[in-house]
Formats: structure tokens, sequence, C-alpha cells
């Protein structure tokens, strides 16, 4: 197989860019392509390019930009606002090929790099947009008087995206904070920030370019995190952080920010819950539950869990492992490649625990070079399935308790009931215990069961019922969730809404 085309991509320098200015800083990070190799010495990865580093004058300075830019834009019309999703989603295609070229040589795999740039383009359409913007002000009378609910930004919106699917963080909730009327501060991860420097830059700038936004609208730098969180949190000019990353950081975060009388949006780990009744279509089923494997596990929106009907449970555990055998390590350029590389060896630990506790692993575990072959310090982890049966047994277990953020799905099969109806209900239960609460999806051909379980399932953002798991949803909230996923304030969220506060107001003759 042939190795990555870097070539485009190798040899950018991105800037700092702060009120309006791109900014060639004297200390620089040089992001390297993925390494796939087992033995670092043989195989160094090339420098994929330059990014300039910020200090604190950069970091005090985007924020000063950001408060003189706020009121201005904020008095922007927010039908000219909202008009800047249809223009990104243009630019985005026409840059498409460039930053796809960056992801993939991040290790970002192809695959996963176009379900990015369709969500993307899904989120910002010209049908979402006019939908958000009917969200932001609604107008009606009541006799002789007009009453008006509307929308105002918060004022400076400053964003932590996670070192993870940084580029697709970072721009969504940019663009919905720009939209909603506040001006944004972005601190671009180290790890990878080529990709996202490149879209913010070279799409959503132009953007605003072409909106005639005022300097400081939009401003970002590469950065370590913690001096910049603390900056942020003293910074009296800073209303909102949008903070990415582990929930325990995540939560404690969110104290100090109530401290400091700023808001935060919290986008914390996940846990998900893929629900297969005994009616259910296994081929779909099988299918969402892949979605576990997408980018070894370490998306948040990707199932942890699944909860099988024991009806269906030998059935069903047989086709996924058939088809699990087939997902193996590949170049993220490779269409087929699903698995990206897993540094640690937190699975050790979790993987222990959930044998000595009698689950039974159906496949996976291990290690393993590119070319698939088990090798103690290969870099990618080999798709896991573990059985657990009872859900008492399960809630016990770190594999089902928490996230684990690597490529495991763990399999819990009820005790038979004698009463569907109560086996249902005891689903629901374990589903509402659970302390994370992104999303929880259904398989079923009873549309009455599937009623049941959109009504009794209180935790998560998004309830899916017979859709795949992963995706998007056209006009529905993209961020958003419940319990140690969203915060004690946690629910599906519009990041537009989230930013901006409520006001009311009643216009007599």
């Amino acid at each position: 197989m042939a190795a990555p085309d870097t070539t485009a991509p190798q040899g950018r320098v991105h800037t700092a860019h702060i009120a309006g200015r791109d900014l060639v800083l004297q200390q620089v990070v040089q992001p390297v392509v993925a390494s796939l190799s087992a033995d670092r010495s043989v195989h160094r990865p090339p420098i994929l390019g330059r990014c300039a580093l910020a200090g604190p004058d950069e970091v005090r300075a985007a924020t000063a930009a950001a408060v003189a830019a706020a009121p201005l834009w904020a008095d922007v019309p927010p039908a000219d606002r909202f008009a800047l999703g249809p223009v990104f989603c243009r630019r985005l295609a026409d840059a498409a090929g460039e930053f796809t070229a960056l992801l993939v040589a991040e290790g970002c795999p192809r695959r996963i790099a176009d379900w990015l740039l369709d969500s993307m383009s899904g989120m910002f359409d010209a049908e979402s947009c006019r939908w958000y913007l009917g969200l932001v002000r609604r107008e009606w009378r009541d006799g002789d008087r007009r009453l008006v609910l509307q929308h105002h930004p918060d004022g400076v919106l400053a964003i932590n995206p996670p070192g993870n699917a940084a580029a697709f963080s970072a721009a969504t909730a940019a663009l919905h904070g720009l939209m909603a009327g506040n001006a944004v501060v972005v601190r671009v991860p180290r790890r990878f920030p080529s990709s996202t420097t490149f879209l913010l830059r070279h799409v959503l700038v132009p953007c605003l370019e072409e909106a005639h936004a005022p300097p400081g609208t939009l401003n970002f730098f590469c950065s370590a995190p913690d001096s910049v969180l603390r900056h942020w949190l003293d910074d009296p000019g800073v209303d909102d952080i949008l903070y990415y990353g582990n929930s325990e950081r995540g939560l404690g975060f969110q104290r100090a920010c109530s401290d400091r009388g700023k808001k935060a949006v919290l986008e914390l780990s996940g846990n998900d819950t893929v629900v297969v009744w005994k009616d259910a279509s296994i081929p779909g089923a099988v299918e969402s539950l892949v979605a576990a494997f997408h980018g070894s596990g370490q998306m948040c929106i990707a199932p942890n869990r699944a909860v099988i009907h024991p009806s269906v449970a030998d059935d069903l555990i047989a086709a996924l492992r058939v088809r699990v055998a087939g997902i193996r390590p590949g170049r993220p350029e490779d269409d087929t490649t699903l698995l990206t590389p897993v540094p640690g060896d937190a699975h050790v630990a979790v993987l222990r625990e959930a044998l000595a506790a009698g689950a039974v692993l159906v496949c996976g575990g291990r290690r393993l070079t590119l070319a698939g072959t088990p090798h103690p310090a290969g870099p990618f982890l080999e798709p896991t399935l573990l059985r657990v049966d009872g859900l008492g047994t399960a809630a016990g277990l770190s594999a089902v308790r928490e996230e684990t953020f690597f490529p495991l799905l763990t399999l819990v099969v009820p005790h038979p009931e004698a009463d569907d109806g109560r086996l249902l209900s005891d689903v629901i239960g374990f589903l509402n215990r659970n302390r994370y609460g992104l999303r929880n999806s259904l398989w079923t051909g009873d549309p009455a069961v599937a009623e049941r379980f959109v009504a009794g399932v209180r935790n998560g953002a998004m309830l899916k019922v017979n859709q795949p798991h992963l995706d998007f949803v056209h006009l529905l909230p993209s961020h958003g969730g419940t319990g140690r996923s969203g915060g004690v304030h946690g629910e599906a969220t519009y990041v537009f809404l989230k930013t901006s506060h409520l006001q009311s107001a009643v216009l007599g003759p």
C-alpha cells in the first residue's frame, strides 16, 4: 500500500489570527504526520508544517480584540449573521480537498474525514440556518399588544476544543457562537493544529470578511490549555467558555466558572448505549454497533455499550463478531480504514476487571501492527467485544460504567424475564442510571416499544430509533448532553442558543 501523500500540506505555516491580522510568532510547534509504526526508531514521521505558538501577550490581545468587536457584531441583524452558515458550506466545499489532505496527514481516516465534512455541511446549510434563525426570535399578538421572545448574544465566547476532532469541534462551535452574535476566541490544540487553523483561517475568516464583520470578531491561536483557561477564567471580558474534554476536569472547570460569574458550556465524556430488541433488524443493528470502532472508539458519540434482548443475543453477537473481524488497521488514506492508533494501556485494567467478574471476551483485545499482526508495541488496538450477562453485573464494571475511549464494545445481555414489558422497564431503568448522557438508540420493529423508549429514557441529549447511532441529524441540536456529559445544566444544545440569553418584551399600542 502506498505511503500517504502529504506533499501539499507539508511546509504550510499556520499563523495566529488576532484583531483581523495574521501573526507569525517567534515560537512554533511542528506537528508531524501520524506514526503508524510499532518501532519509532525506524520510522520517524515527517514534519507536517509549522504552527505559530502564542504566549501570554497574544492570549490577552485576542480577548481584548473580541471585547472590542463584540458590541459591533451584536448589532448586525440576526438574518445576516445566520447567513454565515450557507457561505461557510460553499467555502468548505471549495476547500474540501486540502482540508481532507490535512486531516488524513494528521492520522484521521479518510472515511471519517468525509463524514466530518458531510456533517458540517448538513449543520449549516440554508434550510438549517433558516430554522435556527426562527428560534432566536418569536413574536405574536396579545390583543393590542405585541409579545416578543428574543435571544441576545452573551458577548465574548472562548472555545477550548478537544485534541481529537479539533477542527470539526472548533469550527462548528465558533460558527454557532458567531451566528448568535458573539465575538469568538479559539484556542487551537497543539496536538493537531494544522487542520484546525486551516479551517478557521481559510474557510471561516473569509466568510466573516464577506459579511464585513469588524476585526476581532474571530480570533484564534495555538497554545497549551492550562494557562489559557486560567486567563479566560480571570479575564472579565470573557463571558462564556465552551469546554470540551474529560468529565472530571470539565465539571471542576464548571465550578470555577460559576465562582467567577461566567457561563460554562460543557461538551464532556460520553457513554452511549444501543438497545437491540427481540424484533430488531439484525443487519441494521450490527452496522449501528460497528460505529463503536470508528476512530478506535475515540469519538465521544460512539456507542460504548449495547443491551441486547436475550432471545436474539447469540445470533446478534455471532453476526457482530463476523463483521468486527473485518475491521483491520490501515493507512488513513485508505477508504476502508476505521481504526486510529491508541496510545497507552488503559484497556488492560478495564479488560482484566471485566474478565475477573465473569465477562466473556468475544474477540479482540490485542495490540496490532499496521499489517494487523499482534505485537505488544503495535500502535493499534484490536476491536474488542465483551459479553456480560445480567444488568446488575454489568452496572458494576468500568467497561460499562465509564467512557473507555478505546475500541471496546460491551454487550450486556439481561437475564430473561417472563414478561417483556418488565424487561423493557428494567432496560430503561438501566439507561436512566447511566451517569453520562450524550445519545441512546434503539433497534426494534415494534412501534409500542419505540414509544415507551422515547417516553421513558430521560438520560441523554438525543434518542434514536432504527437510525445510525453516530450520525448527526439535520435540524436537530448537534451538541449537548445530560449528567457527566453536560454538567448540572446539561441538555440537548443548539450552541447559538446556549451562548445567548433569552429576553422577553411587551410593546403596547
